[in-house]
C-alpha cells in the first residue's frame, strides 16, 4: 500500500494521535498547519514559497520530521460547481508528488476556505496591519482545511464542509496546548521563508 493522493480510498485508516499536516497549496505561498487526528483544533505554522513542487517537497522534509508528521492533508481548490481548474490540476501533480514522502496524502475540497478565513481573522481581534501579514489568510486557510479533515475523521462532517469548519486558531506564542502537537513554526524549519 503506497502512499499517494488516493489514501483515503485505501485502508490507510488515521489513528487517533496521528499528526497531520496541512498545505493551503498556492502559486505565491503554501500555508501550512499540524493537528492531531482525534483534536477539533489545527494550529497553524506559517507559510513556505509555493508554485515549485520540488522546492515545496524539500522545504516539507524538515517541518515533516520537527512535527513528527504522519499523514499529510492538501487543500483541493475546485471550481464553485466542483469541477477542476487550472489550479487543481497543479494542486493534484503536487499531491501525487508529495506521496514520495512516504506518507499517506488525502485531498480536501477547498472551496471557499479563503473567503471563510478572511471572515475569521477579521473577526479575530487582530489588528489590521496583522490581518493583512502575507500568507495570514493562505495559513488560516491551511487551519480551516485540516479541521475539516479532522472533523470528518471524526464523523462530524462531510468532505465538502471546509467553508464551514470551526474557525482555526494561531498558536502565536509556539506553546505547547493541549491539542498541538509541536511548537516550531514552519518559517523556522523552511530555511525562514515566510
Amino acid at each position: 500500500m503506497g502512499a499517494g493522493p488516493d489514501a483515503d480510498r485505501r485502508a490507510d485508516a488515521a489513528r487517533v494521535g496521528d499528526v497531520v499536516l496541512a498545505l493551503d497549496a498556492g502559486a505565491a505561498r503554501t500555508g501550512l498547519a499540524v493537528g492531531r487526528v482525534g483534536s477539533r483544533f489545527a494550529f497553524g505554522r506559517g507559510t513556505m514559497p509555493g508554485g515549485d513542487d520540488a522546492r515545496t517537497l524539500e522545504a516539507l522534509r524538515p517541518v515533516i520530521e520537527a512535527e513528527g508528521v504522519t499523514r499529510l492533508v492538501v487543500g483541493l481548490p475546485l471550481r464553485t460547481d466542483g469541477a477542476d481548474s487550472p489550479q487543481t490540476t497543479r494542486v493534484r501533480r503536487l499531491a501525487a508528488r508529495l506521496g514520495a514522502l512516504g506518507l499517506p496524502v488525502h485531498l480536501v475540497d477547498e472551496r471557499f476556505t479563503s473567503q471563510a478565513a478572511t471572515r475569521a481573522l477579521r473577526s479575530s481581534g487582530l489588528p489590521l496591519g496583522k490581518r493583512r501579514q502575507k500568507g495570514r489568510v493562505d495559513e488560516a486557510s491551511a487551519i480551516l482545511i485540516l479541521e475539516t479533515w479532522l472533523a470528518t475523521q471524526r464523523g462530524e462532517a462531510e468532505p465538502s464542509d471546509a467553508a464551514e469548519a470551526g474557525r482555526g486558531r494561531r498558536d502565536p506564542d509556539d506553546s505547547n496546548g493541549p491539542d498541538d502537537p509541536g511548537g516550531s513554526d514552519a518559517s523556522d524549519a523552511s530555511g525562514g521563508a515566510s
